[in-house]
């Protein structure tokens, strides 16, 4: 099994986004912030190395990829990844800080912005946390603090066309 390609491509991530979110709406909604930890945890794994995803990892090994791509998988950027869960945690953190210093409220309102993203990430498409990445990646790189470019990315194609460096995927 290739991992990477069972990450990239396949369902894995999208489930590993719900989960993440199932566990805080169950700690706002239950207002048990124990629940908040399970994905704080796995959110904190993934800041180390993006390929440290449990659920994603079983379901990979569960549902394979068949070779067809949605158009939420235009590229696959590993630092990406790893930098929105590094902003995540940090959100996480502070929500959960709150809520351990007695201001509940304000706390699991924080984690909403997180769980927002869980949610949307895989639904939608849209990660906040990459977004916040890429706009601060982006700001670093044109005031010269920062090499710009890309790594670690792929395309896949949307127009129809066989992809010649990936001949797996099927348009």
């Amino acid at each position: 099994m290739d991992t990477d390609r069972e990450l990239q491509y396949g369902p894995g991530m999208r489930v590993q986004r719900l989960g993440e979110a199932a566990f805080l709406l169950a700690a706002i909604f239950s207002q048990d912030v124990r629940f908040a930890y399970v994905t704080f945890a796995l959110t904190a794994l993934q800041a180390l190395s993006p390929r440290w995803v449990p659920i994603a990892r079983v379901v990979a090994r569960l549902v394979r990829f068949r070779g067809e791509h949605r158009i939420g998988d235009l590229y696959f950027d590993l630092r990406g990844v790893r930098g929105a869960c590094v902003l995540s945690v940090v959100v996480q953190l502070i929500g959960l800080a709150l809520v351990e210093a007695g201001q509940p409220v304000t706390g699991f309102m924080v984690l909403t912005v997180p769980t927002a993203s869980f949610l949307m990430a895989p639904t939608l498409g849209f990660c906040a946390g990459c977004w916040f990445y890429v706009l601060g990646r982006d700001w670093l790189a044109r005031h010269g603090w920062l090499k710009g470019g890309f790594d670690d990315f792929s395309d896949i194609t949307v127009d129809g066309e066989n992809p010649r460096h990936q001949p797996e995927l099927r348009p």
